[in-house]
């Protein structure tokens, strides 16, 4: 008959240990996974947010700024920006108060220049 030889404290506080230590290993290496994708997702998003302009009009609402606009249409070419600016109001006077670049009225339809796509 052979005896079983009782678990030392020692062993089953490392038996637990690692076993403990392998479920976090896991855990940072899913929510490390799910960040990556969330943060993938949420940089694709704003991408597509930012370029998916295809029309060649921007239709204004309440809080719209020219500024935001062009800054929207051109986010990385702050030179060409103030180009842009002055393309946008010569085209469309009408969708300003008193023509004041400042002013820009909600419910228009600003229609854009060629390059701005």
């Amino acid at each position: 008959m052979k005896l079983i030889k009782p678990i030392s404290n020692t062993a089953m506080l490392a038996s637990r240990f690692a076993w403990q230590l392998s479920l976090l290993i896991v855990f940072l290496i899913v929510g490390s996974i799910n960040s990556t994708f969330a943060s993938e997702q949420q940089h694709r998003s704003k991408r597509i947010e930012v370029y998916a302009l295809s029309q060649n009009y921007w239709d204004t609402q309440y809080g719209d700024t020219l500024s935001k606009i062009t800054y929207q249409l051109l986010p990385n070419n702050p030179a060409k920006r103030k180009t842009l600016t002055q393309d946008i109001l010569q085209l469309n006077p009408n969708a300003f108060s008193n023509g004041d670049p400042a002013r820009l009225l909600a419910g228009k339809r600003l229609w854009l220049p060629g390059y701005a796509k």
